[in-house]
């Protein structure tokens, strides 16, 4: 399977595309069991020019659109903002979770920092804290990127809105009944 040169163009194409490594698994009908050859032939093309160029032409689009709620694969966004893997790798599952495979900026920034007031003064409510397999560390890098990144005027806009908000609290929680944190911004920001 893995000698066959037409198979690994295809998944280097399909990877090329924005489609993750799964998403090729499953495209392709691959059992789980041989999912380890479909890996060793995407690291054969993920080198680092790879990547970049990907999330360049999706951050394009992006800044192009500036539209918070045209919707767009999850996995596309999170190639296009390149926040750590692990990050990457649970915001996909989150959202696979609940069935939606396409979503807006506005989603992806609701889910980091949201529009929900904390009933206690100076918290935050960051939703992304009570994502699976996202800590602190997998929050501050996806802020990062979305910060770093020009989304376009309106959205930018937006997201400078909701960094004003982080910047001036005292607690950042993942939701009701979740537990706190200080928000100790990193020096970066």
């Amino acid at each position: 399977m893995n000698d066959h040169p037409d198979f690994a163009s295809r998944i280097g194409q399909m990877r090329e595309a924005g489609l993750s490594i799964d998403g090729v698994i499953s495209t392709l009908g691959i059992s789980w069991e041989m999912s380890e050859v479909v890996r060793r032939i995407v690291r054969k093309f993920e080198t680092e020019a790879v990547l970049l160029a990907r999330s360049n032409r999706f951050m394009e689009e992006i800044r192009n659109a500036d539209d918070l709620d045209k919707e767009r694969r999850v996995s596309y966004l999170m190639q296009a903002l390149q926040p750590k893997v692990i990050t990457q790798n649970a915001v996909i599952r989150h959202f696979e979770s609940m069935d939606r495979m396409e979503i807006g900026l506005r989603q992806l920034m609701d889910l980091t920092i949201s529009e929900q007031q904390h009933p206690r003064p100076g918290y935050l409510v960051t939703p992304l804290l009570n994502v699976r397999c996202v800590g602190i560390e997998g929050f501050w890098s996806l802020v990062r990127r979305l910060a770093e990144s020009d989304l376009g005027e309106r959205c930018s806009r937006e997201w400078r809105k909701r960094l004003a908000r982080l910047m001036q609290c005292s607690r950042i929680v993942g939701g009701q009944g979740s537990w706190s944190k200080p928000c100790e911004p990193p020096e970066w920001l």
